[in-house]
Protein backbone atom coordinates (compact mmCIF):
# COMPACT_ATOMS: atom_id res chain seq x y z
CA UNK A 1 0.00 0.00 0.00
CA UNK A 2 1.71 2.77 -0.98
CA UNK A 3 1.71 6.33 1.06
CA UNK A 4 -0.10 8.55 -1.54
CA UNK A 5 -3.03 6.30 -1.81
CA UNK A 6 -3.15 4.91 1.71
CA UNK A 7 -6.70 5.51 3.44
CA UNK A 8 -6.58 7.70 6.55
CA UNK A 9 -9.51 9.20 8.46
CA UNK A 10 -8.92 11.57 10.93
CA UNK A 11 -10.54 11.19 14.37
CA UNK A 12 -10.95 7.29 13.74
CA UNK A 13 -9.17 4.45 15.26
CA UNK A 14 -6.54 3.10 12.60
CA UNK A 15 -4.69 -0.66 12.64
CA UNK A 16 -0.76 -0.46 11.93
CA UNK A 17 0.26 -4.00 10.74
CA UNK A 18 4.35 -4.58 10.15
CA UNK A 19 6.46 -7.47 8.90
CA UNK A 20 9.73 -7.61 8.45
CA UNK A 21 11.77 -8.44 5.07
CA UNK A 22 11.35 -12.35 4.60
CA UNK A 23 9.25 -12.79 7.52
CA UNK A 24 12.50 -13.08 9.51
CA UNK A 25 12.15 -12.48 13.41
CA UNK A 26 12.38 -9.26 15.11
CA UNK A 27 12.29 -10.30 18.74
CA UNK A 28 14.60 -12.70 20.74
CA UNK A 29 15.60 -10.81 24.02
CA UNK A 30 13.69 -8.50 26.53
CA UNK A 31 16.28 -6.04 25.45
CA UNK A 32 14.40 -5.57 21.25
CA UNK A 33 11.22 -5.52 22.87
CA UNK A 34 12.49 -2.13 25.47
CA UNK A 35 14.16 -0.29 22.32
CA UNK A 36 11.32 -0.64 20.37
CA UNK A 37 8.45 -0.22 23.04
CA UNK A 38 10.28 2.79 24.35
CA UNK A 39 10.97 4.21 20.56
CA UNK A 40 6.91 3.81 19.48
CA UNK A 41 5.72 5.39 22.86
CA UNK A 42 8.65 8.74 23.03
CA UNK A 43 7.84 9.54 19.42
CA UNK A 44 4.24 8.87 19.43
CA UNK A 45 4.36 11.80 22.42
CA UNK A 46 6.42 13.67 19.94
CA UNK A 47 3.68 13.56 16.86
CA UNK A 48 0.31 13.92 19.26
CA UNK A 49 -0.62 10.26 18.10
CA UNK A 50 -2.73 8.25 20.39
CA UNK A 51 -1.48 4.72 21.33
CA UNK A 52 -4.95 2.45 22.19
CA UNK A 53 -3.03 -0.94 22.08
CA UNK A 54 0.41 -2.29 20.81
CA UNK A 55 1.14 -6.27 20.09
CA UNK A 56 4.87 -7.41 19.55
CA UNK A 57 4.65 -10.84 17.90
CA UNK A 58 7.94 -13.16 17.58
CA UNK A 59 7.80 -11.81 13.32
CA UNK A 60 5.24 -8.98 13.42
CA UNK A 61 4.27 -5.65 15.09
CA UNK A 62 0.24 -4.54 15.49
CA UNK A 63 -0.12 -1.11 17.02
CA UNK A 64 -3.68 0.79 16.86
CA UNK A 65 -3.55 4.56 16.56
CA UNK A 66 -5.49 7.93 16.26
CA UNK A 67 -3.48 10.67 14.91
CA UNK A 68 -4.22 14.44 14.59
CA UNK A 69 -3.29 14.16 10.58
CA UNK A 70 -2.39 11.81 7.48
CA UNK A 71 1.20 13.10 7.79
CA UNK A 72 1.75 12.54 11.37
CA UNK A 73 0.43 9.01 10.89
CA UNK A 74 2.97 8.66 8.19
CA UNK A 75 6.10 10.42 9.99
CA UNK A 76 5.58 7.98 13.43
CA UNK A 77 5.63 5.07 11.47
CA UNK A 78 8.44 6.18 9.58
CA UNK A 79 10.80 7.73 12.46
CA UNK A 80 10.00 4.20 14.98
CA UNK A 81 10.51 1.71 12.09
CA UNK A 82 14.10 4.08 10.51
CA UNK A 83 15.32 4.21 13.90
CA UNK A 84 14.55 1.13 14.99
CA UNK A 85 15.75 -0.84 12.08
CA UNK A 86 19.08 0.88 12.31
CA UNK A 87 19.37 0.40 15.91
CA UNK A 88 18.68 -3.71 16.01
CA UNK A 89 20.95 -3.74 12.42
CA UNK A 90 24.01 -2.41 14.36
CA UNK A 91 23.55 -4.44 17.54
CA UNK A 92 23.16 -7.86 15.72
CA UNK A 93 25.65 -7.10 13.37
CA UNK A 94 23.36 -6.77 10.15
CA UNK A 95 23.18 -4.87 6.96
CA UNK A 96 19.88 -4.01 4.41
CA UNK A 97 16.60 -3.20 4.94
CA UNK A 98 14.78 -5.10 7.98
CA UNK A 99 11.05 -4.34 7.66
CA UNK A 100 9.12 -4.52 4.14
CA UNK A 101 8.54 -0.78 3.09
CA UNK A 102 4.89 -0.86 2.70
CA UNK A 103 3.39 -1.39 6.15
CA UNK A 104 -0.87 -2.25 6.97
CA UNK A 105 -2.91 -0.05 7.69
CA UNK A 106 -6.37 0.53 8.12
CA UNK A 107 -9.10 3.23 9.57
CA UNK A 108 -12.24 1.89 11.48
CA UNK A 109 -14.62 4.15 11.00
CA UNK A 110 -17.45 2.74 13.07
CA UNK A 111 -17.36 1.07 16.58
CA UNK A 112 -18.19 -1.91 15.82
CA UNK A 113 -15.28 -2.37 13.72
CA UNK A 114 -12.98 -0.56 16.08
CA UNK A 115 -14.29 -3.39 18.83
CA UNK A 116 -12.91 -5.89 16.14
CA UNK A 117 -9.42 -4.75 15.63
CA UNK A 118 -9.25 -4.30 19.31
CA UNK A 119 -9.97 -7.98 19.94
CA UNK A 120 -8.01 -9.19 17.37
CA UNK A 121 -4.51 -7.30 18.26
CA UNK A 122 -5.01 -8.30 21.32
CA UNK A 123 -5.42 -12.07 21.05
CA UNK A 124 -2.89 -12.75 18.50
CA UNK A 125 -0.78 -14.07 21.19
CA UNK A 126 -3.33 -16.42 22.19
CA UNK A 127 -4.10 -17.19 18.00
CA UNK A 128 -0.55 -18.47 18.51
CA UNK A 129 -0.84 -20.49 21.30
CA UNK A 130 1.79 -17.88 23.52
CA UNK A 131 -0.77 -17.48 25.76
CA UNK A 132 -3.73 -19.04 27.22
CA UNK A 133 -5.53 -15.34 27.51
CA UNK A 134 -4.38 -12.08 26.09
CA UNK A 135 -3.45 -10.65 29.16
CA UNK A 136 -1.46 -13.18 30.34
CA UNK A 137 1.24 -12.01 27.17
CA UNK A 138 3.62 -9.23 28.39
CA UNK A 139 4.08 -7.83 25.14
CA UNK A 140 0.77 -6.73 24.81
CA UNK A 141 1.22 -4.25 27.78
CA UNK A 142 -2.27 -5.33 28.89
CA UNK A 143 -1.59 -5.67 32.47
CA UNK A 144 0.07 -2.83 33.02
CA UNK A 145 -3.41 -0.87 32.38
CA UNK A 146 -3.59 -1.21 36.23
CA UNK A 147 -0.34 -2.76 37.69
CA UNK A 148 3.14 -1.34 38.09
CA UNK A 149 4.55 -4.50 37.80
CA UNK A 150 2.31 -7.48 36.74
CA UNK A 151 5.44 -9.38 35.84
CA UNK A 152 7.76 -9.24 38.85
CA UNK A 153 8.38 -8.35 42.50
CA UNK A 154 7.62 -4.83 43.38
CA UNK A 155 10.31 -2.81 43.49
CA UNK A 156 11.05 -1.22 47.11
CA UNK A 157 13.84 1.32 46.98
CA UNK A 158 15.17 1.22 50.41
CA UNK A 159 15.61 -2.53 49.95
CA UNK A 160 16.47 -2.57 46.79
CA UNK A 161 20.83 -3.39 45.99
CA UNK A 162 22.86 0.05 45.07
CA UNK A 163 23.03 -1.48 41.53
CA UNK A 164 19.21 -1.70 40.52
CA UNK A 165 18.72 1.58 42.40
CA UNK A 166 21.28 3.42 40.30
CA UNK A 167 19.76 1.67 37.02
CA UNK A 168 16.16 2.62 37.66
CA UNK A 169 17.58 6.06 38.58
CA UNK A 170 18.91 6.06 34.95
CA UNK A 171 16.40 4.80 33.43
CA UNK A 172 14.18 7.70 35.40
CA UNK A 173 16.66 10.89 33.94
CA UNK A 174 16.12 9.38 30.33
CA UNK A 175 12.07 9.42 30.56
CA UNK A 176 12.01 12.82 31.96
CA UNK A 177 13.77 14.15 29.04
CA UNK A 178 11.74 11.14 26.90
CA UNK A 179 14.75 9.98 25.24
CA UNK A 180 14.16 6.24 24.01
CA UNK A 181 16.81 3.54 25.45
CA UNK A 182 19.30 1.83 22.94
CA UNK A 183 20.85 -1.35 23.30
CA UNK A 184 24.30 -0.36 24.72
CA UNK A 185 22.12 1.47 27.31
CA UNK A 186 20.40 -1.54 28.67
CA UNK A 187 22.97 -3.58 28.21
CA UNK A 188 25.39 -1.20 30.68
CA UNK A 189 22.37 -0.88 33.26
CA UNK A 190 22.00 -4.48 33.25
CA UNK A 191 25.43 -6.36 34.19
CA UNK A 192 25.29 -7.24 37.55
CA UNK A 193 21.80 -7.75 38.03
CA UNK A 194 19.99 -10.97 39.05
CA UNK A 195 17.38 -11.97 37.10
CA UNK A 196 14.91 -11.17 39.28
CA UNK A 197 16.10 -7.45 39.31
CA UNK A 198 16.26 -7.15 35.47
CA UNK A 199 12.44 -8.65 35.49
CA UNK A 200 12.04 -5.61 37.60
CA UNK A 201 13.77 -3.34 36.02
CA UNK A 202 11.96 -4.05 32.33
CA UNK A 203 8.98 -3.53 34.36
CA UNK A 204 10.04 -0.16 35.25
CA UNK A 205 10.83 0.91 31.61
CA UNK A 206 7.61 -0.16 30.48
CA UNK A 207 5.81 1.63 32.99
CA UNK A 208 7.96 4.46 32.88
CA UNK A 209 7.37 4.88 28.77
CA UNK A 210 4.15 3.55 28.85
CA UNK A 211 1.77 5.48 25.76
CA UNK A 212 -0.94 3.20 26.00
CA UNK A 213 -5.07 5.32 26.78
CA UNK A 214 -6.21 2.19 28.52
CA UNK A 215 -9.20 4.79 28.90
CA UNK A 216 -9.24 5.62 25.61
CA UNK A 217 -9.17 1.76 24.38
CA UNK A 218 -12.06 0.55 26.82
CA UNK A 219 -14.36 3.48 25.72
CA UNK A 220 -15.69 1.37 23.29
CA UNK A 221 -16.73 -1.02 25.73
CA UNK A 222 -18.64 -0.19 29.06
CA UNK A 223 -15.22 -0.07 30.89
CA UNK A 224 -12.14 -1.75 31.03
CA UNK A 225 -13.70 -5.15 32.73
CA UNK A 226 -16.11 -5.23 30.01
CA UNK A 227 -13.45 -4.78 27.16
CA UNK A 228 -11.29 -8.04 28.84
CA UNK A 229 -14.69 -10.28 29.26
CA UNK A 230 -15.15 -9.10 25.43
CA UNK A 231 -11.52 -9.86 24.28
CA UNK A 232 -11.30 -13.26 26.44
CA UNK A 233 -14.61 -14.36 24.35
CA UNK A 234 -14.03 -13.12 21.16
CA UNK A 235 -11.06 -13.28 19.02
CA UNK A 236 -11.88 -10.59 16.39
CA UNK A 237 -10.77 -10.54 12.97
CA UNK A 238 -9.05 -7.98 10.25
CA UNK A 239 -9.92 -8.24 6.43
CA UNK A 240 -8.76 -4.91 5.35
CA UNK A 241 -4.89 -5.77 5.85
CA UNK A 242 -3.24 -8.06 3.74
CA UNK A 243 -1.56 -9.70 7.17
CA UNK A 244 0.10 -12.86 6.60
CA UNK A 245 -1.21 -15.49 8.55
CA UNK A 246 -0.30 -18.86 9.58
CA UNK A 247 -1.44 -21.67 11.14
CA UNK A 248 1.98 -22.93 12.74
CA UNK A 249 2.22 -22.06 17.00
CA UNK A 250 4.93 -19.46 17.62
CA UNK A 251 6.18 -21.29 20.71
CA UNK A 252 8.60 -23.44 18.29
CA UNK A 253 10.59 -19.99 18.25
CA UNK A 254 10.37 -20.44 21.86
CA UNK A 255 11.63 -23.62 21.84
CA UNK A 256 14.58 -22.70 19.26
CA UNK A 257 15.88 -19.78 21.12
CA UNK A 258 15.59 -22.49 24.50
CA UNK A 259 17.70 -24.76 22.33
CA UNK A 260 20.26 -22.43 20.58
CA UNK A 261 20.96 -21.57 24.60
CA UNK A 262 21.97 -25.14 25.06
CA UNK A 263 24.30 -24.85 22.47
CA UNK A 264 28.00 -23.42 24.37
CA UNK A 265 29.24 -22.02 20.88
CA UNK A 266 26.20 -20.24 19.71
CA UNK A 267 24.48 -19.03 23.22
CA UNK A 268 24.31 -15.13 21.99
CA UNK A 269 21.48 -14.86 19.52
CA UNK A 270 23.84 -11.37 18.45
CA UNK A 271 26.54 -13.82 16.97
CA UNK A 272 24.41 -16.35 15.65
CA UNK A 273 22.79 -13.87 13.55
CA UNK A 274 26.23 -12.50 12.13
CA UNK A 275 26.81 -15.85 10.74
CA UNK A 276 27.33 -16.74 7.37
CA UNK A 277 24.85 -19.06 5.56
CA UNK A 278 27.19 -21.98 5.95
CA UNK A 279 27.58 -21.67 9.60
CA UNK A 280 24.07 -21.10 10.12
CA UNK A 281 23.04 -24.01 7.53
CA UNK A 282 24.90 -26.25 10.91
CA UNK A 283 22.82 -24.74 13.18
CA UNK A 284 19.74 -25.32 11.14
CA UNK A 285 20.52 -28.88 11.16
CA UNK A 286 20.86 -29.08 15.22
CA UNK A 287 17.75 -27.17 15.70
CA UNK A 288 15.56 -29.27 13.15
CA UNK A 289 16.82 -31.99 14.96
CA UNK A 290 15.97 -30.55 18.89
CA UNK A 291 12.51 -28.93 18.05
CA UNK A 292 11.38 -30.59 14.79
CA UNK A 293 11.52 -27.08 13.75
CA UNK A 294 9.69 -26.57 9.97
CA UNK A 295 13.14 -25.27 7.52
CA UNK A 296 10.41 -22.06 6.84
CA UNK A 297 10.46 -21.41 10.46
CA UNK A 298 14.35 -22.28 10.84
CA UNK A 299 14.60 -19.63 8.18
CA UNK A 300 12.71 -17.10 9.58
CA UNK A 301 14.69 -17.98 12.99
CA UNK A 302 18.44 -17.69 11.46
CA UNK A 303 17.62 -14.91 8.94
CA UNK A 304 18.59 -16.92 6.40
CA UNK A 305 17.65 -17.85 2.80
CA UNK A 306 16.06 -21.54 2.03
Amino acid sequence: MKGRNRVFKVGALHHIYQRTVNGYLIFYSVRDYLVLFTLICSIARKYDIVVLGVCFMCDHVHILVKAPSKKAFSSFVREYTCRFARQRNVHYHRKGQFFRHRFGSAPKVNEKKARTAIAYLYNNPVEKKLCLEADDFRWNFLKYAFDRHPFSEKVRLDRVRRLLRRSLEEVRSLRMEDTPLTYPFIDRIVKGLTVKEIQQLADYIVTAYNCIDYEGVSSYYDDFKTMLVAIHSNTGSEYQIREVVTPDSDEIFLKMQSAIRQFSVYQDMTNVLSLPDSEKRKIAWLLASETGASPMQISKFLHMSL
